[in-house]
């Protein structure tokens, strides 16, 4: 029996009502995210089978090559379509014809292939970002696999009605194309495959967020302890009764915690930048990979890295200044442990998303929602940086200072007034505290 109460006084303290209240909200939240996640693979499902093909050889072969592939496509629930590419300029052709990606056949292909030769195809693709499901479409070599059925279908077609093959025809139908990729990156392109991009690009793409959701935890968590235990301890009472102003208390507590986030912000860029030199030094050699990202603009510069850091400063700022409302809103020691859900929840929705999905592409009402939350800009600052969008940069940058001006201002509100020492959440306050305030 005294096991059976002391289980059952454990659990009415540790489930309050401030904890099943964080419990469904992130339900909610991770709903959300999953929602629109599902909603991104199935906007790219529903065109990963779609094929953009540009015919420069414009011969009854590549003609009949096309109507066998569109056939093949067709039953996968996929389409063909055909666009004009008129020059070298792959950046400026993919946006006139408003395509992300297109397979190009060039002049003498048929010739080629008349020589049993293997022909050459060209894959050119547009990054616009380096999460993982924007980029989820045919790919190259799903169409040279494709385009190489609809080539050895029209070749037994042409051929083998005249008489069999002969040995040359045979080797050159195990291999019948050569596959030449180029990727495109705001206005440059580069003869480089997208998916060696992507893998290059992954580790960058992956480490500043997570230094990101790192930065934002820590320094929450900082802050927010050290008011709520000074809350809980009565220390905080006795520290604004003392001659100094309370705008000097809490000024001098945001100015530590800044700095510290300053110095944790600029370590962790100066580490993402050695850690990318040593992985492109690792990969340039013969392999010119270095000098592609670099042309491609995938390689951040100083500029690009204080850009990057100043986001995440003032997204560290923002977790500071609500974490301490936050802590104020403590009644005791789980309850602040507690307290950290909502910066957490709101942290991990914009990695989650920045990592897999492209955010700017998401349906308008989603994307908003996103947008709304000040970390979201922090997540995609190196994403903006290095592909060069700068108006979403600015946008968010904005936001993040006016969002931060709000927070500050509601934190003075309540350090201003006796609301500091009776505020609370998920329960009755205290009577001895608001004794002691008066």
């Amino acid at each position: 029996m005294k096991f059976r109460t002391l289980f059952l006084k454990e659990l009415r303290e540790m489930l309050s009502s401030q904890t099943i209240l964080m419990m469904i909200v992130s339900v909610v939240i991770l709903s959300f995210a999953g929602q629109a996640m599902s909603n991104a693979v199935e906007d790219n499902a529903e065109t990963m089978m779609d094929i953009n093909i540009c015919d420069l050889d414009d011969t009854e072969f590549t003609h009949n090559m096309i109507k066998c592939l569109t056939a093949n496509i067709n039953a996968l629930d996929g389409e063909v379509n055909t666009v004009d590419i008129t020059s070298d300029n792959y950046a400026e052709e993919l946006k006139k014809a408003n395509v992300k990606s297109v397979v190009i056949i060039p002049e003498g292909f048929t010739e080629s292939v008349e020589k049993s030769e293997a022909a050459t195809v060209k894959f050119v693709q547009r990054l616009n970002s380096l999460a993982t499901l924007s980029n989820m479409n045919a790919g190259s070599q799903v169409a040279v696999d494709y385009l190489s059925s609809a080539v050895k279908e029209v070749v037994y077609s042409t051929k083998v009605a005249n008489g069999k093959l002969t040995s040359s025809e045979v080797s050159f139908l195990n291999e019948p194309l050569k596959l030449e990729e180029s990727t495109v990156v705001a206005d440059k392109s580069e003869d480089i495959s997208a998916s060696i991009v992507m893998s290059l690009c992954s580790a960058q793409g992956m480490i500043v967020p997570i230094m990101m959701f790192i930065l934002v935890m820590m320094s929450s968590n900082m802050i927010l302890n050290a008011v709520s235990t000074e809350k809980i301890d009565k220390t905080l009472e006795t520290l604004l009764s003392a001659p100094i102003s309370r705008l000097s208390v809490i000024a001098a507590k945001m100015l530590s915690a800044a700095v510290v986030a300053a110095m944790q912000a600029a370590v962790y860029m100066i580490g993402a930048k050695n850690m990318m030199n040593g992985v492109l030094d690792n990969v340039s050699g013969e392999s010119g990979y270095s000098e592609a990202l670099n042309n491609l603009g995938l390689t951040m510069d100083a500029s690009q890295y204080v850009l990057v850091g100043l986001q995440m400063f003032l997204s560290i700022l923002i977790a500071l200044s609500v974490s301490l409302i936050l802590g104020v809103l403590a009644r005791d020691a789980k309850s602040a442990q507690t307290l950290t859900l909502p910066i957490m929840m709101c942290t991990m929705i914009p990695y989650m998303l920045s990592m897999f999905v492209d955010i700017k592409t998401m349906s308008p009402a989603v994307r908003y929602i996103v947008y709304a939350i000040p970390f979201t800009h922090s997540f995609m600052a190196s994403e903006n940086a290095m592909f060069g969008n700068t108006g979403v940069y600015v946008g968010g940058l904005i936001y993040q200072v006016i969002f931060l001006a709000v927070c500050m201002f509601l934190a003075l509100r309540i350090f201003m007034s006796d609301r500091i020492f009776t505020m609370s959440i998920g329960g009755r306050r205290a009577k001895t505290g608001g004794e002691a305030s008066q």
